[in-house]
């Protein structure tokens, strides 16, 4: 069988922003290893509701955002549902736009003698070239490349970690500080299973295995993005082992700052050169991927044209660009900022998640793809651990 890799890789570059780093070294800090099990829980997730995307993408030839709007055509509650998704993702990427763009400044500015706000214009001009010259092939290639390098950086460090982890005491529980612990958590959960991801990847499957039967067209789409998820779940594992071991339960300060600092100290003149690349790469992939989510999602639920070159989806991109890039350039270190967005985007996944599971369920599909019972009973179980958290850290805040 013959894996094409594209579509996984942009999932899996997708989640792998700074966010993503800036969590799991928080977690790190605070907590050593002991929330490890939820980012296996996060892959798990991952992998569970980006299959129900793209399988129904696939087996209806249309993109997640349009089986949404048939959804709730004629109904009275589809304006609500359309309002609901264009909020979720329309406005949500725009936010998280600027902690992307911020990651990449962050990292290159730390590597090399380059001002912070340049690093973040290069960015946003480097991914506006990319949607307005429509070269999504490139764009694949360069994100495979990047994750790659990302995970062999960060991957790298956590082995020469490993020998100080092993000697150091670690606990799996909530007990400690479970407060701030759920709050962790669900960033964790957040910086991983996101919303936007199973937009992007549905429409992504569906334009690369075009033409393809398919059920070798889903065989081979679940294989891919197998690999690549887990692979980005070792990378983001691979962080929180490192900022265990280097920042030892420190966890007060800007944390990406004080991850390199640790890893400079102990990799005199390479520590900073590999989390700063690490950083970059990982703003940069996820500064490219999601305004691209973004406009193929808006468009979709609006009825609009999701082609690359409509005057449509190029201003929904454009402007979720321009938006995150305002807001880098006036918050340019919003680590506590990025964590919070994690953890809220986590609060809104279930909501998302339960529209995806009518969607897998619904005539719009043929029956021999909709979901069966067994499968519901795994996302229902899915969303209701998601929402118990949620729940969790409510509570830990009102009381």
């Amino acid at each position: 069988m013959t894996i094409a890799l594209g579509p996984g890789a942009i999932v899996a570059a997708a989640f792998i922003g700074p966010g993503t780093i800036a969590t799991a070294a928080a977690a790190g800090a605070s907590s050593g290893i002991a929330l490890l099990w939820a980012i296996l829980l996060s892959v798990i997730a991952t992998l569970i509701l980006q299959e129900l995307s793209v399988r129904s993408a696939l087996a209806t030839n249309r993109d997640l955002a349009a089986l949404i709007r048939l959804l709730g055509e004629r109904k009275w509650w589809g304006g609500a549902l359309s309002i609901l998704v264009l909020c979720a993702i329309g406005v949500g990427n725009a936010a998280y736009q600027s902690g992307n763009l911020s990651g990449a400044g962050l990292g290159l500015s730390a590597a090399l003698p380059v001002h912070f706000a340049y690093v973040v214009i290069a960015a946003s001009m480097v991914a506006a070239s990319l949607i307005l010259l429509d070269r999504y092939r490139v764009l694949e290639r360069v994100l495979v490349v990047l994750v790659v390098l990302m995970a062999c950086l960060f991957i790298g460090l956590a082995v020469v970690c490993l020998p100080e982890l092993f000697a150091m005491q670690h606990e799996f529980s909530l007990v400690r500080d479970s407060s701030n612990n759920l709050t962790l958590i669900l960033a964790l959960i957040g910086t991983t299973v996101v919303p936007y991801n199973l937009f992007l990847h549905a429409t992504a499957a569906r334009r690369r295995w075009a033409g393809v039967s398919l059920p070798q067209a889903i065989r081979e789409a679940r294989t891919e993005a197998t690999l690549a998820i887990t692979l980005g779940g070792v990378m983001t594992a691979a962080v929180m082992v490192v900022a265990t071991v280097v920042l030892q339960g420190d966890g007060e300060g800007a944390t990406l700052a004080r991850f390199m600092t640790a890893i400079d100290q102990r990799l005199p003149g390479a520590g900073t050169w590999a989390v700063g690349g690490g950083l970059f790469a990982a703003g940069l992939t996820s500064a490219i991927a999601a305004p691209i989510a973004a406009g193929w999602t808006v468009c979709g639920v609006m009825g609009w044209s999701t082609d690359a070159q409509s005057q449509s989806f190029k201003a929904v991109a454009l402007s979720v660009l321009g938006i995150g890039l305002v807001f880098a350039l006036l918050i340019p270190r919003p680590d506590a900022l990025i964590v919070s967005a994690q953890a809220t985007n986590a609060v809104l996944l279930p909501l998302i998640a339960t529209i995806l599971l009518i969607v897998a369920n619904s005539e719009h599909l043929p029956a021999h793809y909709r979901n069966r019972r067994l499968q519901n009973g795994v996302v229902a179980s899915v969303i209701l651990l998601l929402v118990i958290l949620s729940l969790g850290k409510m509570v830990s805040l009102l009381a």
